[in-house]
């Protein structure tokens, strides 16, 4: 069917088979812009698609002046110069890759819908796709942004490089069941200047982050994460030089603060005493970080966000770690993009 309309075409162009006379076609050369053309024969064109591989016979022609080669109905059938494979084998096949390594990928897709493609191919789509996530205008006006990183083995340096996700967050009611609807923001790598940049460009009412930088001034209200602070305390409480078991009884009387802890006037004092008892026993290190975090530690509840920590990423931080960790080091914009297309894939397609 798709020959015998070409024939139907190439007849009223430039007449019948071993035909003599020069006819003006109803198109041009694409090099010289002449209509006079003779027949080319035929050749084959693949077209992969969820179907399986699709051959398609397409008609050619040869420019009298230029001697251009080409193929004048392509158009007509359907099948431009680039349209090698389908707009639905290729979301398919990121779909496919945002879960499992490229070589798993491909011979997943060889098995399952019997395609041979390359992973470089697979790859050059991810980043295609990644440039385009990139170019859509984002905004999070009057919401609140949860910020978190996370380390992917990347790039030149031994612990690699930090994937920081934006993202907005709000309870939702499945039924008889409470949810949580995610929106995606943004996933970068790259210094706290080009993130805190990002968030500012978001005009985002206010910010939950983890405290790995200084979130002033990327919104009008932000909030220190309250889960990381006892986390983070064991870890400083060490730089301290305070033994572990010695540890515990004051990472428990943060957590009783932080969660256990009627009003916020009452944490608020109940916070302060607890930092001034760390500055008394020389404990600097804990003390700085805590009193770094005091300004932000009840805003969310004066503000009356939703969450009151950066847990909504955290299962988003375990699913890229997972992906990310495949035993390789990535280059530091591949390990980007596949992040990029995965998460917004994620979060933002239904």
């Amino acid at each position: 069917m798709v020959l015998s309309h070409q024939e139907t075409l190439l007849l009223k162009d430039i007449g019948p088979r071993y035909c003599r006379e020069k006819l003006n076609a109803s198109f041009k050369c694409p090099c010289c812009f002449k209509r006079l053309f003779t027949r080319k024969g035929l050749r084959n064109r693949v077209f992969k698609s969820v179907l399986g591989r699709v051959v398609l016979p397409v008609l050619q022609v040869i420019c009298l002046n230029c001697r251009h080669r080409f193929c004048p109905y392509k158009d007509f059938i359907g099948l431009t110069f680039k349209d090698r494979i389908s707009p639905t084998l290729i979301e398919r096949q990121m779909s496919i890759t945002c879960k499992i390594p490229y070589h798993q990928a491909r011979e997943f897709v060889k098995t399952c819908l019997g395609i041979a493609v390359s992973p470089m191919r697979i790859r050059k789509q991810i980043d295609q796709t990644a440039k385009i996530i990139r170019k859509r205008p984002v905004k999070a006006e009057n919401q609140v942004v949860y910020v978190d990183s996370t380390k992917v083995k990347a790039g030149s340096k031994e612990r690699g490089v930090s994937i920081h996700l934006a993202m907005t967050a709000s309870p939702k009611q499945r039924g008889k069941r409470a949810v949580m609807k995610k929106r995606f923001m943004f996933l970068r790598t790259g210094n706290a200047s080009q993130i805190k940049k990002s968030l500012k460009a978001l005009q985002a009412r206010g910010i939950v982050h983890d405290g790995d930088m200084d979130m002033s001034g990327c919104a009008p209200f932000v909030q220190r994460c309250l889960w990381h602070l006892p986390h983070q305390l064991k870890h400083f409480l060490w730089m301290d030089g305070m033994a572990h078991e010695d540890k515990q009884p004051w990472v428990k009387r943060l957590i009783k603060i932080l969660f256990a802890t009627f009003g916020v006037d009452a944490m608020k004092v109940s916070y302060s005493q607890f930092i001034e008892e760390l500055y008394q026993i020389k404990c600097m290190n804990a003390y700085n970080h805590l009193k770094n975090a005091e300004k932000e530690l009840t805003v969310s509840k004066e503000q009356s966000f939703s969450y009151h920590s950066v847990a909504p990423n955290e299962r988003e931080m375990r699913e890229i770690n997972r992906r990310a960790d495949v035993g390789v080091r990535w280059s530091v914009k591949g390990v980007e993009n596949l992040l990029l297309v995965k998460m917004f894939t994620r979060l933002n397609k239904p």
